[in-house]
């Protein structure tokens, strides 16, 4: 492996995500916005570094006053018909995130589901899918650097761009100002 420049890395990185972010369709991530603004409690998850981004996304909901709750922590509450579930998983084959899909979508629940791949076990069980395409081959051939089987890494850099991108859209939906966000932050910390 060759000695590499960061900042070519990083600019490579950024064009392809930036022709990823072309591709979400608008119309799905316009439904999501309204299944978030019309959901009574919402629930985020998904595992690993997906995992990461779904704490990041839940809390910025939660310091916008929704009514948010991340599977597998004891103050999470029993989901129900009027919630929204959101689910992360680049090849949404994860485990834990179908079966928590499973559960949710037993329960009446919403699932809204953020992938790569459109066709996995947790996309057939979505009400609702964000496609963030980064396995597509299209896209692997114009990213010099792969990590992950379905291009995990450009998946998670990507839908963190975006769930950013839905709280821009929520704060102006539901007209918040930006400095609700600061007053929120936790103390203890």
């Amino acid at each position: 492996m060759t000695d590499s420049n960061p900042v070519e890395i990083v600019t490579a990185q950024l064009a392809v995500i930036k022709l990823l972010v072309g591709r979400i369709e608008k119309a799905a991530s316009d439904k999501l916005v309204q299944m978030i603004l019309q959901a009574e409690r919402i629930f985020v998850t998904g595992q690993g570094r997906s995992g990461l981004i779904a704490s990041c996304f839940a809390t910025r909901l939660a310091q916008m006053g929704f009514n948010v709750h991340i599977p597998g922590l004891a103050t999470c509450q029993r989901i129900e018909k009027p919630d929204l579930l959101i689910a992360i998983s680049c090849s949404g084959t994860t485990v834990t995130t179908v079966e928590l899909a499973k559960t949710s979508r037993n329960a009446g629940a919403e699932v809204a589901v953020v992938t790569a791949l459109d066709r996995s076990p947790l996309a057939q069980l979505a009400t609702h899918i964000v496609l963030i395409p980064s396995d597509n081959e299209d896209i692997k051939a114009r990213c010099k650097y792969v990590i992950g089987p379905n291009n995990n890494t450009l998946f998670e850099e990507t839908t963190l761009l975006y769930v950013d991108t839905l709280v821009y859209i929520l704060l102006q939906r539901k007209g918040i100002s930006e400095n609700i966000i600061s007053q929120r932050h936790t103390n203890l910390e």
